[in-house]
């Protein structure tokens, strides 16, 4: 009974017995072969064991370095296992073992998923929209059910591979919205200058000088804009590639700034309006491409110019802090919505459709200038509250940024 006690401790550890410690009781037994089986069955079952827990090391850690977030569901939809790319999807420091699959990402999409995994029994790969925390995403996944290969009882399981392809479909709907904007603002040009170009033809005889030289004005004035439209599209392009268009240099803020109101003063189209500079003299230079940032200036000044009603003055100020030298655009005139702000910066977007197109705006002109402002690793912001007037914030880093 010892030996059998023995050998009953030396399996619970998972540890040979040694047979030269306990010899003389082994042989008084007649049991040194069932020892050395026994030796040979638990060094083979911790090799095994140790197979087995290095096996699953390389899993999860090949599984923890997928970019996709991969998860496996028992039959009554729990989560059994996953990796660390899916508590990031659902934003979840732990992986969420024993909860509901169809509970962290809902929709009726997922749940007709799921549902069809089951009952077909085939693999599938689908793209839809879910929520995910009450946040729409829009996941690519793809499903395959497996049999239990430890215990064989043929229990099935579903193993789902999720991709977030919000960012792709966003970058798609955006370019859709940007095809179908950029063919109703050609379209609008191209029709007036085809048509009075056809009148001009057609009616060349009956035409009086008067009506000829008015046809002629339109059909420059569309040309101009289509110019316009392209020349903005073309910089837009440019400054949206990795491309970088920046030529820093050491901008004297104060000099710069008077130059560009006494160039302003000089271009008829600005008469008539006050243009202030308040600068903070602690604010001397900035480190950017001044033709760039005249761009900006001009661009803000413009659009107050043509779309900001009833106003009389635009301030121009300049403030640091500890990272930014802050330069501020603001016009006393009617503001801008507060459902629009969010959008102004957006291509094509225009708080006044009809006003903005009849005053020669392409719609480009503050797109432009947020890319602009991001080359020069800066921000920009609106503020705006109707009837008060607008401001333009633009963050410019003390220190060049230098895009790579």
């Amino acid at each position: 009974m010892r030996i059998i006690n023995q050998l009953r401790v030396a399996a619970e550890q998972s540890e040979p017995l040694l047979l030269e410690e306990n010899s003389p009781s082994i042989k008084a037994s007649g049991m040194r072969d069932l020892v050395k089986a026994f030796n040979i069955l638990i060094e083979d079952n911790v090799s095994i064991s140790g197979t087995g827990d290095e096996y699953n090391k390389q899993v999860q850690t090949l599984l923890g370095n997928l970019r996709e977030a991969v998860v496996m569901v028992g039959k009554d939809k729990k989560i059994l296992s996953a990796n660390p790319a899916f508590a990031q999807l659902i934003s979840r420091q732990e992986i969420p073992v024993g909860q509901r699959l169809d509970l962290l990402i809902q929709g009726s999409a997922m749940l007709e998923f799921i549902r069809e995994i089951r009952d077909t029994g085939d693999s599938a790969h689908r793209k839809f929209e879910a929520n995910i925390k009450n946040v729409p995403y829009w996941l690519e996944v793809s499903a395959a059910n497996l049999t239990d290969p430890v215990d064989g009882n043929g229990e099935a399981y579903t193993l789902f591979v999720l991709n977030d392809i919000s960012r792709e479909k966003r970058l798609e709907l955006m370019r859709t919205e940007f095809v179908a904007n950029l063919s109703h603002e050609l379209r609008t040009p191209v029709t007036i200058i085809k048509g009075f170009a056809q009148t001009l033809i057609e009616d060349d005889t009956e035409l009086v000088q008067g009506e000829r030289l008015r046809f002629l004005n339109k059909i420059m004035a569309n040309s101009d804009r289509l110019h316009s439209l392209l020349q903005d599209l073309l910089l837009l392009s440019r400054l949206e590639s990795t491309e970088s268009l920046l030529q820093h240099e050491t901008i004297h803020l104060k000099e710069f700034f008077k130059n560009f109101v006494e160039n302003l003063s000089a271009n008829p189209d600005f008469t008539g309006k006050a243009i202030i500079l308040d600068l903070d003299p602690a604010v001397e230079t900035v480190e950017a491409d001044p033709l760039r940032i005249t761009q900006v200036v001009t661009n803000l000044v413009e659009n107050a110019f043509k779309h900001a009603r009833g106003f009389t003055e635009i301030k121009i100020s300049t403030q640091v802090d500890a990272e930014n030298v802050i330069v501020s655009v603001f016009d006393d005139g009617d503001g801008i919505p507060e459902k629009d702000l969010p959008y102004i910066f957006q291509r094509f977007y225009r708080v006044e459709k009809g006003r903005s197109r009849e005053s020669g705006g392409t719609g480009l002109g503050l797109s432009i200038v947020k890319h602009i402002i991001a080359q020069h690793g800066g921000t920009i912001q609106a503020r705006s509250h109707p009837g008060e007037g607008t401001t333009i914030e633009i963050r410019l880093p003390i220190k060049p940024h230098i895009p790579r």
